[in-house]
């Protein structure tokens, strides 16, 4: 199946917005964590605040193209896939940290990080923090696909139905109890059970994994839909207001809202965006979001990685340059992580994906 270039958009959009969020304003290696007295970085902090909730973006389009490009494997063979697709990148970054750890640039937390690299430092009970704590969302993600996977070998069609309806809501019940509405903070194991990470990420793979069936029962028949006037602009009213919310949630502050509401939100719009009846899904169903999509993962595992190494050697050490230049401060980080996650890409998960694939 062809790629759905306007999804390559979200992700790209969500990406971005997890650079700026990790690189001025949460996690240890912020500027304004380091730097609070700052006042762009206050202001950036307002912004992008809400913009840990994009991994639940992430989810929802994972779980998606987790039953859009199903293909009949063996579950050996889809364990495999994953890690040929997860690990390469993830072992590089932890040698990057290896090795900044020489020059006292990152502390290293090793015995996690062979947790990360083995893909279990969120899997279910288990919970690690390694060198690079952003790296519970690549274990979760593989966890979750796993299950659902697994439930997608299950023969009989009305029980994987039920199962993929349970799971998510579920999951996000649990969240709602213990966490409030909050999906992001704290993320640890509640009696020792209930993994946030692993529980985020059945309950938004879950969704998607809806709205794939959603797409694949109907896509024929809207294909072959011609839309009235009225159906038209309101298909546009829906594309416009759904994109609209999530933009407002992720970059315009606001007071902490409970966090389903922006997985609801998500989810309608992926929907509305699959099916490509609206001005903007046609508008961002383009080829260059297909290009720029193809580094997102590389940059999400590179960027801590950067943003502390820079942090620790630059701008700790050049405290004055920071707060007489914080808009070249950040810059310099962004431009900084996106280079890193373009070579990783080219030099790292490309080569390593292609080799794999033939050896194993």
């Amino acid at each position: 199946m062809g790629k759905l270039k306007n999804i390559e958009f979200l992700r790209v959009f969500l990406i971005s917005v997890i650079v700026f969020l990790h690189t001025t304003a949460y996690g240890s290696w912020s500027l304004l964590v380091n730097f609070p007295d700052i006042a762009p970085l206050k202001i950036f902090h307002k912004i992008f605040i809400q913009g840990n909730n994009s991994v639940e973006g992430f989810f929802i389009i994972a779980g998606f193209l987790l039953i859009y490009t199903l293909k009949n494997q063996s579950i050996k063979d889809f364990i495999k896939k994953k890690y040929i697709r997860l690990s390469p990148v993830i072992i590089f970054a932890v040698i990057i940290c290896i090795i900044a750890s020489f020059w006292h640039a990152i502390k290293l937390r090793f015995w996690d990080d062979i947790l990360v690299m083995l893909l279990l430092n969120d899997f279910g009970i288990c919970l690690a923090h390694g060198t690079t704590p952003t790296l519970w969302f690549t274990s979760a993600l593989f966890a979750g696909l796993l299950i659902y996977f697994l439930i997608s070998k299950i023969s009989a069609k009305k029980l994987k139905s039920i199962l993929f309806i349970i799971l998510p809501v579920t999951a996000y019940g649990i969240l709602e109890y213990f966490q409030h509405g909050s999906f992001s903070t704290p993320h640890k194991n509640y009696m020792y059970i209930f993994n946030v990470g692993f529980l985020r990420a059945v309950g938004g793979i879950g969704i998607g994994t809806i709205i794939a069936h959603i797409y694949k029962k109907y896509i024929d028949r809207i294909r072959k839909y011609v839309l009235n006037i009225i159906a038209t602009i309101g298909i546009n009213i829906a594309e416009f207001g759904l994109l609209s919310f999530v933009v407002w949630w992720l970059l315009i502050p606001h007071k902490q809202l409970n966090c389903i509401y922006f997985v609801i939100a998500f989810a309608l719009l992926l929907l509305v965006f699959t099916f490509k009846k609206g001005i903007i899904s046609k508008i961002t169903n383009k080829d260059i979001w297909v290009k720029l999509g193809k580094y997102q993962y590389s940059i999400y595992v590179i960027h801590s990685v950067v943003g502390k190494i820079l942090i620790n050697t630059a701008w700790l050490t050049h405290p004055n340059f920071v707060k007489t230049h914080p808009y070249s401060t950040i810059s310099v980080i962004i431009f900084a992580i996106l280079a890193s996650g373009y070579l990783t890409y080219n030099f790292v998960e490309k080569p390593c994906t292609k080799y794999l694939k033939k050896f194993i």
